[in-house]
């Protein structure tokens, strides 16, 4: 099922955790958008990510749990 469609698959091919995406062009300040992609990068997620999750915080919007869509990392054993 393609991504864009409710149950879709990302395109690291995990289903997204927010659902149905629908594509927005927006013109930031040059300035805007330089400490947007810093802070997204320091959270280490896309721009896209961080503005998502921004604009729903700001909104109230309940944020979906990503703790089965996360990666693991495993301890190796001695």
């Amino acid at each position: 099922m393609p991504a864009n469609q409710p149950g879709g698959r990302s395109r690291a091919g995990r289903k997204s955790m927010w659902g149905e995406r629908s594509p927005v062009s927006i013109k930031w300040p040059k300035a805007h958008r330089e400490r947007y992609e810093r802070e997204a990068a320091r959270q280490g997620i896309s721009l896209n990510e961080y503005v998502i999750r921004r604009m729903g915080e700001l909104h109230g919007l309940i944020e979906p749990d990503t703790t089965e869509a996360e990666p693991v990392q495993l301890r190796l054993g001695a």
